[in-house]
């Protein structure tokens, strides 16, 4: 794999990085984390009522904008942790993309080798030092990807 190549997916690598701490640097102090079983939209709708008035906490020293304003704080850290988890998740794929484009390209260069040196005229000889690499990369390569089955003659 060339060096430029490689530089697209760094690039964007190093940007979805530096995303996910800008987005760390600008979430508010943390609140309460409520179970996963409430959705974030039933949240937001016992926040606003809150704010109305329709429902009242059952503490009366709680003021009803103060718990409103914690349940949002804890939808906003939900957010922010489903948005980071999923810019790990396309960073871990990103990054095996890139390593499975490195190794095939690795593997192809050894193939083409093989097929050089295989084919020189140093391999020719079979006394010398060329051929003996060229059968032990043979050997080598035909236990690594198997030996087909042969056919049965009828």
């Amino acid at each position: 794999m060339k060096a430029k190549s490689r530089q697209s997916p760094i690039k964007e690598s190093i940007s979805r990085l530096e995303s996910m701490l800008q987005r760390f640097a600008q979430a508010l102090p943390l609140g309460p984390w409520f179970r996963f079983g409430m959705s974030d939209s039933a949240l937001r709708r016992t926040a606003a009522r809150l704010r109305a008035g329709t429902i009242r906490p059952g503490d009366p020293e709680v003021s009803p904008e103060q718990l409103a304003d914690i349940l949002e704080r804890a939808i906003a850290q939900r957010v922010l942790l489903k948005m980071t988890l999923d810019d790990a998740r396309e960073f871990v794929r990103l990054y095996h993309s890139v390593g499975e484009k490195y190794e095939t390209a690795k593997t192809k260069r050894y193939r083409a080798a093989f097929h050089r040196l295989k084919k020189s005229s140093e391999a020719k000889d079979p006394e010398s030092r060329a051929a003996r690499r060229v059968r032990r990369i043979h050997r080598a390569r035909r236990n690594m990807l198997g030996r087909p089955r042969r056919r049965r003659s009828r």
